[in-house]
This record gives C-alpha cells, structure tokens and sequence, in this order.
C-alpha cells in the first residue's frame, strides 16, 4: 500500500507538472506534450483525491514536483519516488510495474510506457518560461498607481500584498499560483472581524499584486497592522535604482508622512504561512484571552444549554488528531454555529466518556457523579463573515498556542511539527469545514441510573439528527468559503478542480514556504531577472559570511528559518538585499 501510494504522489506531481506549467516549444515537442496532458487527465481522475486532497501516505501531494525528487528522511524508509534514468532505484516505477497502484485500476501497458519513457529520459524538469518577468519596479508602479486613485481620506487604510516572486519562479505552475492566489483571500477573510466576505483585488495585468481596505476586515487599528510589521521579515528601502526609489517616494508621499509605515507591500506567501498562526492569529482575528469571553461575545450559556437540554452531543472513542476520548459539542450563537471538544489525555478515571459522560461539572450540576474531567478543547466558531474562527484551550479553558501533543496532534504537520497549532493546522484540518464523525455515547455509554441516561438521550442525539446538524453547518461553510476562493478555483480561465477536489490552499502555501530556498527561489525574492548574475554574485566574500555559499553548489540551498531570521535587528534577507545594493532594510 506504502509504494502504491507513492507511486501515485509522483504520478499525480508529473500530471500536474506538466500540464500546468507554461512550455516553450524546446521544452516539450508536439508529441510529449499530448502525452504529458493525458497523464495530467489520467493522475487528476485517479489519484489527486486521496493524495492531494486528502493526504493518505506520508504527508505527499502528487502534484508536488519537488518532494518526489527528494531522498527520504527518517522516519521513512523506501525508495526515493523518482531518479533520473534509473527504474529499478525510483519507487514510483516498482508500484507502476507490480500494478499496485492504482489498487482498483492498475495502469495499462501504453500508461506506464509514459511513465517509464520518462525516466528513463532523465526526468527532466519542465520549467515556465511564458510568463512574463514581473520586476520589483512594476510592483512599485502599480502601487503608487492604484494608491494615486484612491480619494486622500481613505488611503491610510490601503495596503498591499504581492505574490511576484512566485509568478517569477519557473518552478512554479500556473496551478501554483492560483493556489497562492486562494490561500491569501482565504487567510484574509479567515481572520476577518467584519460580515463581509471581501476578496483581495488585484491591481496589475499579471495578478500579482492586490490591495486591501484595512476596514474591510476591521484591521483599521493602526497596532493590529503594526503587529504584523513587527514580524515582516523582508521590508526594503530602494537603494540603487533611481526610479524604484523616486517610486517609494511617491508613495510615502500619497500616504503622507504620518500614514505611511516604511513598508510598500507585504509577499502574500510569508503573510499566509505567518499571520494564520499564534500571534498574530490571534491578534487579527481579535481572539479573546478565555473561552468565557468567547461564549459572553456570542450570547451562549453551556451550563444552561446542558439543564434545558439544547445542547448537542456526539462522542467518539478517537478522532483523526487524538488516540483518546473526545467528546463534540454544538450550540446555537448569535454568528450562527458554535462547536467546540472536550480532549483528554486519558481514556480511564473521569477521562472515560462511557462512564462519565455528563461533564463537565459545574455548579448547581444535576448530575455530579456522572461528570467528566477534560484536559482541554478546540473551538470552532462561525466569524461574523461565516467562515470559520479557531480556538483552542486548555482545562481551565484559557486561550492557548497549540494543543499539547500528549493529546492531540497533527499527522500532517501543517505547522512544521505534530503540535496542533491554532489557525493554520485547523483549517488544514476543516478544509471543508465540520467532519463528519458518529457518536458511540448515546447506544455505548455504561450508566445504570435511569435519569442519568435519559439526560445522555437527551444531549446525545440520534445518529441522523448529528449528521443533519454537521451537514447543515458544512454547507454554510462551503458556501461563504465558494464567496471567497471559488472564482479563483473554479471559474478562472483555467480552473484547476473544485472547492472539494483540490488541497486546502492556506496550510499548502505555510508548507510550501517553509522549505529551503535553493538558487532560483532565492534570485527571485530578491528581485533577480538574471539567475546567472546572482550566482555570479555569491562569490563575494560579504555574501559567503551571510551563509549564501551553498546556492553555488548544484542543488545547495539555504533554510527558510535562517534567511529571514534576525541578527542585530536586521534580517539575513536584508543583508543580502543590502550588500547587493537591491535594498536598504526598513523594520518596525
């Protein structure tokens, strides 16, 4: 099953490599070019589903290219995916080979004749070469133009993100981007405080740049966005070019001196990989400090809602992020829907749901000797939007970072770790909103007190009336999440899947930035047209101190986390940016 599943993660990476990236003529002839569409049709029907949307083998997205390049690391121990010329060493060949995978359609003879011709050939990768360069200096432009038209009042309130840099890398896709397109109006509108679902707006030919309104998403307070500045690792002054710099002048001066931050526009990918987890999560979607204050803001009394019996419940022995007990709970609220869990770290004593299922203890209980004792919660809530708000808290029900791994923990992490951390590894988790689960409290649970269980009757419903319940609440979802990301996904001029058919865009681009930066990615976030005259570059002394000597070394690279970390106040970016005479550094 192991190999079938990694046979599909490349397949799918080389449907979607292919086919979505942008080909010149001496890339692909006329002939390998069909092929590769009907391995893009083929892998799309087959495979994404389990591999991309949902993850079922070691965290893979078939559509990702470069992780089916990658040598294994621990705890995995297989095959690499794909080596270039060699069958017998790529793990994807082997499955296509033994036909197990697909496990239902094993691929024909003339199938895997596309996949081992294309090993055989060197695997060779396919970069985009169509697109158009945009530099730092349209992105300046379009700013000072879009910023000019705006009335003097309101533009203290304009700021913009920028996903260039990744148009500009040839190893990205068009599909790519349309996944960073989505991820950046999906974290917006996931933190947003205002009922509008309101869709960043692009202001150039080749959406790459787009402004918001800091009041459409109740951001307007000048320390909510001075927190996110504070953060902002890759702030630049022009330093060199005349016109880039008479730009940044002309935008300060549209903004006015008081109004204006330093800062012209923020790369839409760090924003989304930073901003929808702790703190700054917290900080734009205004998450309070305690779960009381979330149910007081929200109008929802839970000890209350358990004495009349609207409360509803479901109970599961294990979830897809915990080995133990949990119990679900949901409640009207003021915004629409409220759901929240009681985790705990064991399943004996007051942890055993089937013993104690009427926790947890309050004053006044009906039922004391029935309560659970839970060790902490994950809330989600609807904003006032309609998508989903995040919370997760401890057993005295105050606000926390991440769940303790003890008890819950990602598979996939989404976070960079198994820690659950709030924002990002919810959404990942919830792409499409409530998951279904069934209740085993209400027919399974081990009271012999007739009250006692028809109060567990009562909370804990009929299987039916649970999935109404979730599906009602998933389908609010998915209609405001369709207001936000649909037109991107669906209705572009090339539309990649639909909103239930392709991987969840926020936690994809979070993990997408962290990975290491080799050359290109690295010209590129530095505004380079010309890779040949970065590498050139590199051989400055001042640069090989920064740490950039690897990017010299054919398929070197530098780590994420040290190329935008900070020594003396000043990021490693900015110094590079700076010996090279790209930028001055600017942080808040």
């Amino acid at each position: 099953m192991r190999a079938a599943l990694l046979f599909l993660v490349f397949w799918l990476t080389v449907s979607g490599f292919f086919a979505n990236h942008a080909l010149a003529s001496e890339d692909l002839d006329p002939e390998s070019l069909a092929m590769a569409n009907r391995v893009v049709e083929l892998l799309t029907q087959k495979c994404h589903n389990c591999h991309g949307v949902d993850y079922m083998h070691e965290n893979l997205n078939i559509l990702d290219f470069e992780l089916l390049r990658e040598e294994p690391s621990p705890p995995y121990e297989r095959l690499p995916y794909v080596v270039a010329g060699d069958l017998e060493g790529s793990l994807l060949w082997k499955v296509i080979e033994e036909d197990r995978m697909p496990p239902k359609n094993p691929l024909t003879s003339a199938e895997k004749k596309v996949i081992r011709d294309w090993i055989e050939g060197g695997a060779p990768e396919i970069l985009v070469t169509e697109r158009e360069f945009v530099a730092d200096l349209q992105v300046l432009r379009a700013i000072s133009s879009h910023l000019f038209g705006i009335r003097r009042e309101d533009r203290k309130f304009q700021r913009y993100f920028s996903v260039h840099h990744i148009h500009n890398n040839r190893h990205k896709s068009d599909r790519d981007l349309t996944i960073y397109r989505a991820a950046l109006a999906k974290a917006v509108n996931s933190m947003s405080r205002q009922a509008s679902i309101t869709v960043p707006k692009p202001i150039d030919d080749q959406q790459t740049v787009f402004a918001i309104d800091l009041r459409d998403y109740g951001w307007q307070s000048n320390d909510v966005w001075q927190a996110v500045l504070r953060d902002y690792p890759y702030g630049l002054k022009p330093q060199s070019s005349i016109e880039a710099l008479e730009l940044y002048e002309k935008i300060e001066e549209l903004y006015g001196s008081i109004d204006f931050d330093g800062v012209t526009h923020i790369r839409g990918d760090w924003f989304v990989a930073t901003a929808t987890r702790p703190p700054l999560y917290h900080i734009l979607t205004d998450t309070p400090q305690t779960m009381d204050e979330l149910l007081e803001r929200m109008n929802i009394n839970i000890s209350e809602n358990f004495r009349l019996g609207t409360a509803r419940r479901g109970g599961l022995f294990e979830s897809g992020v915990s080995a133990q007990n949990r119990l679900v709970e949901y409640h009207s609220s003021s915004n629409g829907t409220f759901w929240h869990s009681y985790d705990f770290s064991e399943n004996s004593g007051r942890g055993n749901l089937a013993r104690f299922p009427l926790g947890p203890d309050f004053e006044g209980h009906p039922f004391p000797a029935f309560t659970f004792k839970h060790d902490g919660g994950e809330i989600i809530y609807n904003l006032p939007n309609g998508l989903h708000g995040y919370m997760l808290v401890n057993e005295e029900g105050k606000r926390i970072d991440a769940g303790p791994v003890e008890i819950v923990w990602d598979p996939l992490q989404v976070s960079g770790s198994p820690l659950i951390v709030n924002g990002v590894s919810c959404m990942s988790c919830h792409k499409h909103g409530m998951i279904d689960f069934q209740d085993f409290v209400r027919e399974g649970n081990a009271l012999q007190d007739p009250q006692a269980r028809r109060k567990v009757r009562e909370l804990y419903p009929e299987q039916s009336e649970l999935q109404q319940a979730l599906a009602s609440t998933r389908e609010a979802y998915m209609q405001k999440l369709r207001q936000t990301i649909g037109a991107l996904i669906e209705g572009s001029d090339r539309p990649i899947g639909s909103l239930e058919n392709i991987e969840e865009p926020v936690s994809r681009v979070a993990v997408l930035y962290r990975r290491n930066l080799d050359l290109e990615t690295a010209a590129r976030e530095l505004g380079y047209q010309d890779i040949d005259s970065f590498r050139n570059n590199l051989s400055s002394g001042r640069l090989i101190e920064l740490g950039m000597g690897p990017l010299q070394i054919e398929n070197g690279t530098v780590k994420r986390s040290y190329w935008h970390s900070k020594e003396a106040s000043v990021t490693v970016f900015q110094q590079v940016a700076s010996e090279l005479r790209i930028g001055s550094p600017y942080s808040n």
